[in-house]
């Protein structure tokens, strides 16, 4: 009995030692254009630190079948999410301003960096 308690508590201590020191933060978009030239997101500067999944969708009316809970009603048109745990991701972003969308993914990218160092 006690040589199983050892065991359980040095295999609890291995574990928790093993853990990494820093687990990043992970974010998906959507981004909806009328043509494929017009995607923008994928060609951020260091955005794979940062990216767990990412779909373009080329027109307005693929978007609106693809993703009918969403609202989409332009184009062009980006959605954000944050990787909250398992399975789940919460919106944090819905425009129609691109500007607004890189803007922010350069911010999480630039906190993701400066959390590394």
């Amino acid at each position: 009995m006690k040589k199983i308690f050892i065991l359980s508590l040095f295999l609890l201590f291995l574990t928790a030692c093993g853990m990494p020191t820093h687990i990043p933060d992970r974010f998906s978009y959507i981004e909806v254009v009328e043509q494929k030239e017009e995607e923008s997101l994928s060609e951020i500067e260091d955005i794979e630190i940062i990216l767990k999944d990412s779909d373009t969708v080329i027109g307005l009316d693929e978007a609106v079948e693809k993703y009918p809970d969403y609202n989409i009603e332009n184009t062009p048109a980006y959605i954000v999410f944050e990787y909250t745990g398992y399975l789940t991701d919460d919106m944090i972003l819905f425009t129609y301003d691109k500007e607004e969308a890189v803007t922010l993914l350069k911010e999480k990218i630039q906190d993701e960096k400066e959390k590394v160092e």
